[in-house]
């Protein structure tokens, strides 16, 4: 699994995450981003183009205020979140 972006924002009673990941060979490279509270299930959906990509990070990270993150931050902030990515991931892969 490749990340193309990872963002959190926590601000006031906000504390989430917003990403998207690269779902490598075995899809084709088709991306899928992936939303949610920590500690709460995960939502995700298929990226349809990288025009709309660019247009949901820029959007994350100056209109919602997210901050990119890397895969070690990620660990830190939200350590469950492989475990609730690959129980809503699977059923992702599926809208493909």
């Amino acid at each position: 699994m490749i990340f193309d972006f990872i963002g959190w924002c926590k601000e006031g009673v906000h504390d989430k995450v917003w990403g998207v990941i690269d779902l490598g060979d075995a899809l084709k490279g088709q991306r899928l981003t992936f939303w949610g509270r920590r500690g709460k299930k995960l939502s995700t959906l298929p990226v349809k183009n990288d025009r709309d990509l660019v247009k949901l990070i820029d959007n994350k990270q100056y209109k919602k205020a997210y901050v990119k993150i890397d895969p070690a931050q990620l660990d830190q902030v939200y350590p469950e979140f492989k475990d609730d990515l690959e129980r809503t991931a699977i059923w992702a892969t599926l809208k493909f």
